[in-house]
């Protein structure tokens, strides 16, 4: 399945008029969008596909239905995202839907796009695995989406920028509403400009985790970096039981019940009657106080 996706066309730039009898100046749109929203919906979009070409045959779906359903895909998400709500789709399908979560329309552009590939004979198998020698259509997407990432037959970039375009049209029929949160709408007007706004200014820009010596790997949005920190497995904090080390937040569990100094620990003599518990670094002198006493 080592096939070339299909090309994403990029939304074209908008321009604004200036005073009336004046010349038009075409204005450049910052191509930022949330760096976490595009990639989970580029997640989606493999097992949608897959889920369609496995309802489209009882067969092992070939290459060639792979290449055929990704085209449409993109076609069909991109019909249902430029709909406004209120308008069908040459599709036929219902329009827009009535929410705020681009990752949700999407569940329900692929859904639907699922359902249009399949056939009676499918959708029977479905329910009878028996037939067809089918496995489970579950698993049978599974193992297609397994295929497909082995071979890279949908890289992730090119899904990325079919995340990008769908933000970008639901911004656009939302009228900047819920669209805008997840991506720039600001427009410069030279190259120059838009570069260092891109680069520098834009809120959207990626920023990798500032936890990265810690480990993380994670790439986010500027305007999403303090979110991130605030739940990054990797940050640094402070003992929660007062020990006095740093431990990284996916750590602090372990750290307080084993390395942790302060961690409980109960007396050796529990069973001759003594019921304390105390930290762990305070056992020398209860024991002392004990025989002292």
């Amino acid at each position: 399945m080592e096939l070339e996706a299909p090309v994403v066309e990029a939304d074209p730039a908008r321009s604004r008029g200036g005073d009336e009898g004046m010349l038009q100046t075409a204005l450049l749109p910052c191509p930022n969008c949330d760096v976490q929203v595009v990639h989970k919906l580029a997640q989606l979009l493999l097992p949608g596909l897959a889920a369609a070409c496995v309802d489209s045959t009882l067969r092992n779906p070939s290459s060639s239905l792979a290449v055929q359903l990704r085209a449409e895909l993109v076609r069909y998400i991109t019909d249902r995202s430029n709909s406004p709500p209120e308008l069908p789709t040459e599709t036929g399908d219902d329009p827009l839907p009535d929410h705020d979560d681009p990752a949700e329309a999407l569940a329900t552009f692929l859904d639907d796009f699922a359902s249009s590939k399949r056939s009676i004979v499918v959708s029977i198998s479905g329910w009878l695995p028996y037939l067809g020698g089918d496995d489970g259509r579950d698993d049978r997407i599974d193992d297609l989406v397994q295929e497909m990432e082995a071979t890279r037959f949908w890289p992730i970039d090119r899904r990325q920028a079919v995340a990008r375009d769908l933000l970008r049209s639901l911004d656009a029929v939302s009228g900047g509403g819920a669209g805008s949160k997840f991506r720039c709408r600001d427009e410069l007007e030279t190259e120059e400009k838009l570069a260092d706004h891109v680069a520098n200014r834009c809120r959207f820009r990626p920023v990798r985790c500032r936890n990265l010596v810690q480990g993380c790997t994670a790439e986010v949005s500027a305007c999403r970096a303090e979110e991130h920190d605030a739940a990054c497995a990797f940050k640094l904090l402070p003992c929660e039981q007062g020990c006095g080390a740093s431990v990284a937040r996916r750590q602090m569990d372990r750290h307080c019940v084993t390395a942790c100094p302060m961690k409980l620990a109960n007396c050796p003599f529990y069973l001759l009657g003594c019921e304390s518990a105390f930290p762990a670094c305070n056992l020398g002198s209860h024991c002392a106080r004990g025989v002292n006493g």
